[in-house]
């Protein structure tokens, strides 16, 4: 009866996502079918129930997740986004990368960096970013493709790059210090940039740019603007590794130095700030109905045994944890197609993860809590290479919404296909040599903290 409840279940919760009813609302309703059909046969009784309201109060009062830096994050990305100071950016990369093959599509991909805030909502980056960089690097000659794959390259690097909201929910699913979530991606991705921009400057070559008009403006200022924004961004996860605030207090400061910039660059009217706070309650709202339906359907799912019911299918088929560790990211990549990140996180992953934590690599990495963080690490990097993978990733979508006339759907996904080639070639050298994800958490975490390591 187990199975027969686990597959409808997943069946119902499917059957909703399609249907384009909103995926909390779907979430919750299945986890509410599901705690129904579990009383009907026997597997639980309704005395339980308030076992629901538990777990979503336990969940968003959980003191040690502080859920109340998820909106300052959020509303840091959009005052940077509402200051301009991506089209600066870009301008100024412009003018310093001048003699650099493919200056404009390798300008595109570190704006990408500078927008990592406002990428936990994927849709926002990539269409800021397109915004800024599609018009110049047509106007410039390159091709459809190659602009249609910066853009939404660029769009979805943030996602993983400190300290993108993302991070914040892998950290809690794997009860990992958030401070070391933020410097496991920092090169990966750096690794990442460098492998798209070498790409870039390799195919462009023989491209001859057109020069382009760009507005006067004061060299200087930009500098110092874009420099105050990168300081802003950048003092998140400096002041949490080295232990002068909470990811909150953190969050917090930096609403404040966004405020600033934005102040500064006379962007902050009370318009501007009046739709970057309904955005932002907007965007906030999403996220905790999704964390509240998922933490309903995951109860539910709990009660009828769903994770030790695919536990067991999995375990049938007497895979090698190399081949399982295989398997898991072709999973995640593969429902990164259809489901948001969030839903991923929160529904899937802690479905999944009996059978991850049965991976042992602490051999193969250096330590068991080590391992932990890798595997972490290649979920996000997996996710967000879902993304840009035709034919689904969200990033190429939003990339075509946002396109000029004489950019194609099609144009997209060809100038997306290399540079997905080079995500799994990094996720697996990154499988290869872990280091590459655990040096900087070693470093951060110091000798004194650090848990025991096996001698490689």
């Amino acid at each position: 009866m187990n199975e027969v409840l686990t597959v409808a279940m997943l069946v119902v919760m499917a059957i909703g996502v399609f249907s384009g009813f909103p995926v909390a609302l779907v979430l919750a309703g299945t986890g509410f079918l599901g705690f129904v059909a579990a009383v009907w046969v026997g597997i639980t009784d309704f005395q339980h129930l308030g076992l629901i309201y538990l777990r979503a109060r336990g969940v968003l009062t959980n003191e040690s997740v502080q859920f109340t830096s998820v909106p300052m994050l959020i509303f840091l990305g959009l005052i940077l986004n509402a200051s301009g100071i991506a089209e600066t950016m870009f301008r100024l990369l412009g003018r310093l990368l001048t003699g650099v093959p493919g200056r404009y599509a390798i300008a595109t991909l570190l704006i990408g960096l500078v927008l990592a805030p406002a990428a936990g909502v994927i849709g926002a980056s990539v269409i800021t970013v397109a915004l800024v960089a599609y018009a110049p690097m047509m106007a410039s000659g390159y091709a459809p493709r190659t602009a249609g794959g910066a853009v939404a390259a660029s769009g979805a690097l943030g996602v993983v790059f400190p300290p993108a909201v993302m991070l914040f929910f892998i950290s809690n699913v794997f009860y990992l210090r958030i401070g070391l979530m933020y410097v496991a991606l920092i090169v990966p991705v750096l690794l990442m940039v460098m492998a798209f921009a070498v790409y870039f400057a390799v195919t462009l070559r023989k491209t001859v740019e057109i020069p382009l008009d760009t507005p006067k403006t004061n060299l200087v200022s930009d500098l110092l603007f874009v420099l105050a924004s990168v300081a802003v961004i950048a003092s998140i996860p400096l002041s949490i590794i080295l232990g002068f605030a909470t990811l909150t207090e953190a969050a917090g400061v930096g609403v404040f130095g966004a405020l600033l910039v934005a102040l500064a660059r006379k962007r902050l009217s009370f318009s501007s700030l009046n739709s970057v706070t309904v955005q932002t309650s907007t965007m906030t709202s999403m996220v905790f109905f999704i964390v509240l339906g998922a933490s309903v359907f995951s109860l539910s799912f709990h009660l009828v045994g769903g994770p030790n019911v695919i536990f067991d299918w999995i375990s049938a088929f007497d895979l090698t944890r190399w081949e399982l560790l295989a398997m898991l990211l072709g999973v995640i990549i593969i429902l990164g197609f259809v489901f948001d990140w969030i839903e991923v996180l929160l529904v899937f992953v802690p479905v999944l993860m009996p059978i991850i934590s049965e991976l042992d690599f602490a051999d193969h990495v250096g330590s068991a809590y080590f391992a932990q963080i890798w595997i972490a690490g290649l979920i996000a990097l997996a996710l967000q290479t879902s993304f840009l993978t035709p034919p689904f990733g969200y990033a190429l979508f939003f990339a075509k919404m946002a396109a000029p006339k004489g950019i194609n759907l099609s144009d997209i996904y060809r100038g997306a296909v290399p540079l997905v080639a080079i995500e799994i070639a990094l996720i697996a050298a990154l499988i290869s040599f872990p280091q590459l994800i655990t040096w900087l958490p070693e470093m951060a975490l110091g000798d004194a903290d650090a848990p025991q390591l096996i001698q490689r």
